[in-house]
């Protein structure tokens, strides 16, 4: 309310220095008298709001709502009074007054808009259903293009085709944000290009996060202003009302984050993420089929927990291992061929992450290689630094769903398959690892020790420096970089015959590729430093045997 005022001042100083003499004694009483009428009621208005501030938020919303309705009229009134002045016979100073006039009441009605959407969409609680996300933005993107008069200014948009078609989220608060972010560049903008851009930032089992970026050419924004953009009326008042500031509260009302960047005299871009919930599949007698026979070790303390996942998994014709004592179930994975184990976090004597490390450092490849998904309450683990969130291959929140069990496994799986060449070329049938054999290379270098083991001092080097390059370019998600580290090692590990390293490399490649999912990213990656250790080893053996061999 007090920007109103602000603006109204404004709007009333205007009319009074502006001269009336062009108009009739009743055309100037009608619009003094609209303007008095106007003030009258947005005073009446603010006091009432005042008084009911203790309201509650439903209250205040419906108040301004009510005072959003009746100051449109007012508003309407004065606009169209500066339509029919315009059209008269008017000085250039006037004619000037007017126009001013006119561009104050349209900040005001902005602003009023402003105020009933912010309402609206701040005081509901976030909605949470089907949308096709395409289709939303498509819409938004649609509406925005007949706001443009301006034949120099167009309006483009990318879209990820890796984003789901179907996603769980708030269409009305995407749109209002979107409508509010794309039309302040497009008032701003006079000519050039606004790209509009939506891609997959983070991908995880049951969320996605998307991240959207609006790019403008609007370089009349300094450096200094950047910082205070999405203050209400910190730029200039006569365009940018509150649209910015809504849309960042709207923003971080789904779990988001906005921020904006600036290259004077180039352009301006805003980048927002909005994560949203993928849609449940359904248990289905096929679902079920394709996890039927497979083992799962369970680590679960709560007796509850315990018996309804043994019910669930024996419902589904699994075999389950049921343990609260991480040294039994240690001496599973040692005597039985394991395909999942859920992990419980909270485990009493050793949490879950430190069973997961002893797992991932175990000397049996087969065991240290195994998938563990992690199952918590907490909703931020995955960013949490307390646990090594890379010894975990998915996360399954709770409380969950059988739906959300099962689609969790099933999703286990299909990169568990993808897995089995991998596995494969690390151990043999005992669960040992694969013994490395030089003797093709040291043929290749026509019988020179001494030049295989340059190569093998080279090939070291370069693997410590994918391990430290690639770990930089996973936390960056710079995936291009990471492309490019993996085709460089790719014919070093291949010449060295060195199988599972290859074959790690190359499926991190193939992730790449498809939906890049950053947890399956990492598990490769640790695949990678786990069985480095053991071909350095075998690399040094192998050059010691051929070395007595010459002997």
């Amino acid at each position: 309310m007090k920007d109103l005022h602000t603006s109204l001042s404004s709007l009333q100083e205007k009319l009074d220095s502006f001269s009336f003499n062009e108009l009739s004694v009743k055309q100037a009483d009608a619009l003094r008298g609209v303007l008095n009428n106007f003030k009258k009621l947005l005073v009446n208005r603010s006091n009432a709001q005042a008084t009911s501030s203790s309201s509650q938020n439903t209250l205040q919303g419906k108040l301004i709502t009510e005072a959003n309705s009746e100051i449109k009229k007012p508003l309407h009134s004065i606009l169209n009074n500066t339509e029919k002045l315009l059209k008269s016979n008017l000085t250039m100073e006037q004619e000037k007054i007017v126009k001013e006039i006119q561009a104050t009441s349209n900040t005001i009605l902005s602003v009023s808009e402003d105020l009933i959407g912010f309402t609206t969409n701040t005081t509901d609680s976030n909605l949470s259903i089907p949308i096709k996300f395409k289709n939303v933005v498509n819409d938004v993107l649609f509406l925005c293009n007949t706001l443009i008069t301006n034949n120099e200014l167009i309006l483009n948009k990318e879209i990820d085709k890796s984003i789901p078609e179907k996603l769980i989220g708030d269409p009305s608060k995407l749109s209002q944000i979107l409508l509010n972010i794309v039309g302040n560049s497009i008032q701003t903008t006079a000519k050039g290009q606004i790209l509009v851009t939506a891609a997959v930032k983070e991908n995880y089992t049951d969320n996605v996060i998307v991240e959207f970026n609006v790019n403008d050419t609007n370089g009349s924004i300094s450096d200094d202003k950047v910082s205070q953009i999405f203050d209400i009326y910190s730029q200039d008042k006569s365009k940018l009302g509150l649209g910015l500031n809504v849309a960042k509260e709207l923003v971080e009302s789904l779990n988001g984050s906005i921020y904006v960047s600036n290259r004077e005299s180039v352009g301006t871009t805003f980048t927002f993420t909005i994560p949203f919930k993928k849609p449940l599949k359904p248990v289905t007698a096929f679902n079920v089929a394709n996890i039927s026979g497979i083992n799962v070790l369970v680590f679960e303390d709560n007796k509850l927990n315990q018996k309804l996942l043994e019910f669930k998994l024996d419902k589904w014709q699994c075999t389950s291992f049921v343990t609260d004592n991480y040294k039994d179930g240690l001496e599973v994975l040692e005597n039985k061929i394991i395909d999942i184990i859920l992990m419980d976090m909270r485990m009493p004597e050793k949490n879950g992450d430190e069973i997961a490390e002893i797992i991932r450092t175990h000397h049996n490849v087969r065991i240290s290689n195994t998938p563990i998904i992690a199952v918590t309450a907490d909703e931020e683990i995955q960013k949490s630094t307390e646990f090594n969130t890379s010894n975990f291959t998915n996360f399954l929140l709770k409380p969950y769903t059988s739906e959300e069990l099962l689609n969790t496994l099933l999703e286990q799986l299909q990169k568990n398959a993808s897995m089995e060449t991998l596995t494969s070329n690390h151990i043999n049938d005992h669960g040992e690892t694969r013994k490395l054999n030089l003797t093709p290379v040291l043929n290749e270098c026509m019988g020179d020790l001494s030049m295989l083991q340059e190569l093998v001092k080279l090939f070291k080097n370069n693997a410590l420096e994918f391990i430290g390059k690639a770990i930089v370019h996973i936390k960056n998600e710079d995936y291009e970089a990471l492309k490019f580290a993996t085709h460089k090692i790719k014919a070093g590990l291949k010449m060295m015959k060195t199988d599972a390293l290859f074959e790690s490399v190359l499926q991190m490649e193939n992730a790449i590729k498809d939906d890049i999912d950053v947890k399956h990213l990492n598990f490769l990656y640790n695949c990678f430093i786990n069985e480095f250790p053991l071909v350095e080893q075998q690399l040094d053996e192998e050059l010691l045997r051929l070395a007595e061999e010459e002997l």
